[in-house]
């Protein structure tokens, strides 16, 4: 059976036969149907192809879910698969419009980011569990620019901040994180307030609902070359 998936948020279905409308009617939102796995794009930009997981890929489908109920079912699979928050994750979830030649529903798709801003990048392997154990695919340090964006590094490379978690978006984004990179390096709040080597900001664009916040060098430039977790006061590891 041919199978093409398209890219949407949102998707009208159309129910082609009794049998489907029973389902439908006993499993008004989740349903397991449509191949699961990882995809790479092809030559149309709106289509995905299945890809083996251990070649490079964009993406890798979870679970499929009816339109009503799957941002939150998505979002429920998701963490659950990753065994993780997404928040704190390198990875952006997708809906995509997934049709077939006797239904249409939508798709959870996971995909690897390289930056705050969710710019999509390749991937190898599955990413099952990425956000348990170690968590290989955590938010850890990278280079922060101005306008409020972390280009994602690991924190044994040179990197200018470090992420220190998100918090609720709304309210007072400044200080949230500056308690939240505070905690982060275990020294009070006015102590790292009062640093002029360390400065913490919120990044623009929110993840999950809550606004990420990093610490950074007040120099701007890649200075540090070790996490900064719990280092108190002690000097930047440069």
């Amino acid at each position: 059976m041919k199978t093409k998936i398209a890219i949407g948020v949102a998707v009208a279905l159309v129910l082609s036969c009794c049998g489907f409308a029973l389902f439908r009617h006993f499993a008004p939102n989740h349903h397991a149907s449509g191949d699961k796995g990882c995809y790479g794009t092809t030559v149309e930009i709106d289509q995905l192809a299945p890809a083996p997981c251990r070649d490079p890929h964009e993406a890798e489908i979870i679970d499929f879910f009816y339109a009503d109920g799957a941002e939150k079912g998505c979002h429920e699979s998701a963490e659950e698969f990753l065994g993780g928050p997404l928040a704190d994750a390198r990875v952006q979830l997708q809906r995509l419009r997934y049709v077939r030649e006797d239904f249409t529903s939508l798709a959870c798709a996971l995909v690897v980011v390289s930056d705050s801003e969710d710019s999509a990048t390749q991937y190898t392997g599955s990413l099952h569990g990425a956000m348990s154990g170690d968590r290989p695919l955590a938010i850890t340090c990278g280079h922060y620019y101005d306008e409020g964006r972390l280009q994602y590094k690991t924190c044994g490379e040179p990197h200018s901040a470090e992420y220190v978690g998100a918090v609720v978006d709304g309210g007072d984004h400044e200080a949230s994180c500056r308690q939240a990179a505070a905690a982060y390096l275990g020294q009070p709040v006015d102590e790292f307030a009062a640093r002029r080597d360390l400065r913490s900001y919120a990044l623009a664009s929110p993840r999950d609902g809550r606004t990420g916040c990093v610490v950074a060098a007040a120099s701007g430039h890649d200075d540090l070359k070790a996490s900064l977790k719990g280092k108190g006061a002690a000097p930047l590891p440069a």
